[in-house]
């Protein structure tokens, strides 16, 4: 079995919030106590341990489990504490796996704290604890599907969601599906095996972690193109939504997750727009592929170009015999790239779409091996 390393002691962590993450003692027993019995109605219903009566001996006792993990290297919890030394709440790293190098991370804060950035903070020092000292590759985080503040505390920090897991876990007795979550290092500058594809114009490219901030702002040009047809490119669109994206079709090269995109560039390696394939259907061999190009840049041909050197190459391989463009039948710029990259109309389809909540028809464009030649 491999090991994982270990801290020489139990160690704190600070954050530049000014919060402290320490090791649990003993006498911290009745202030876990009193913030468990305050967050009854927003944690409670979801740690099965407080779903009864919570007593001061409960939390001793937990506070010695805890301890122990920490002495035998089997789970890494700390309390989180503010800049007073008041308790704010709890987070713990458990089921570790050595083999994998992965672990389970759990966290709540008091009711009296929430929605302050607390929790946030507390899982971004613990990630930079797991990743740089333990060694850790892989954290999972689990949340009941209705619980949505342990889900965007996991979406902020950068999670990549797997997906909805059934059973995954048990409430009141039932199995319940879950949302998975996996936080994974920090990337650095490293490859990804995406192909690069030119044509002497346009150069498509595997995005890299410099890229987030010039997405964003193409992004933030095109509300009144790209943003008319995508319910994702709006004003809130931050730069960490561009990084997490970045991260997330980084990894799909490696085959986690799905949205395998590629960057439009030109000769000068200044982004264009966005090419990628996605909603793999391994049975039938197709994939969805999807495009946009900046507004400053629209009308220039790139979106065509890389449909075809995508196309093109993606059809030379076995597990890919169909492409399928699916765009809105309104949206005309799109279905002229289409057509002019050789794709054919198949139909139209009825409520194939949803935007901004409302169904809308789309036009299905398809290419198969031999299309282009």
């Amino acid at each position: 079995m491999t090991a994982l390393s270990r801290p020489p002691a139990p160690v704190e962590l600070l954050t530049p919030t000014a919060l402290r993450l320490r090791l649990w003692q003993a006498g911290d027993a009745p202030a876990l106590c009193d913030a468990l019995a305050e967050s009854r109605e927003t944690i409670g219903r979801w740690l099965p341990r407080l779903q009864g009566d919570y007593r001061d001996e409960d939390a001793a006792a937990r506070i010695a489990h805890c301890r122990e993990g920490w002495s035998g290297g089997t789970m890494y919890a700390f309390g989180i504490f503010g800049a007073t030394g008041r308790l704010l709440g709890d987070i713990c790293l458990n089921r570790l796996d050595a083999d994998r190098r992965s672990a389970n991370l759990g966290y709540w804060v008091r009711q009296s704290e929430q929605r302050k950035g607390v929790a946030f903070a507390a899982v971004k020092a613990i990630a930079e604890f797991a990743f740089d000292t333990l060694g850790l590759v892989r954290i999972e985080i689990v949340a009941a599907v209705e619980n949505r503040a342990s889900r965007r505390v996991a979406e902020r920090a950068g999670a990549y969601f797997d997906g909805i897991a059934p059973n995954r876990i048990i409430d009141h007795g039932q199995p319940q599906p879950a949302a998975v979550y996996s936080l994974l290092p920090p990337e650095r500058e490293s490859p990804v095996p995406a192909p690069v594809l030119e044509d002497g114009t346009w150069r498509l490219r595997a995005y890299r972690p410099g890229d987030a901030e010039t997405l964003h702002a193409a992004l933030h040009e095109s509300m009144d193109t790209v943003g008319r047809w995508q319910d994702w490119c709006s004003p809130s669109y931050t730069l960490d939504d561009a990084r997490q994206w970045i991260t997330r079709t980084r990894l799909a090269w490696h085959g986690v997750g799905d949205e395998c995109a590629l960057a439009i560039v030109d000769r000068a390696d200044q982004l264009v727009g966005s090419i990628g394939l996605n909603h793999w259907q391994s049975d039938d061999r197709m994939a969805n592929l999807g495009y946009w190009v900046r507004q400053s840049r629209q009308g220039q041909g790139a979106a065509t170009a890389a449909v075809r050197l995508l196309a093109r190459h993606a059809l030379q391989v076995p597990e890919l015999h169909r492409l399928e463009i699916v765009a809105a039948v309104d949206n005309l710029s799109s279905r002229r790239v289409a057509e002019k990259a050789g794709a054919r109309l198949e139909g139209i389809a009825r409520h194939r779409l949803t935007l901004r909540g409302q169904p809308q028809d789309a036009a299905i464009y398809a290419l198969v091996t031999g299309d282009l030649g």
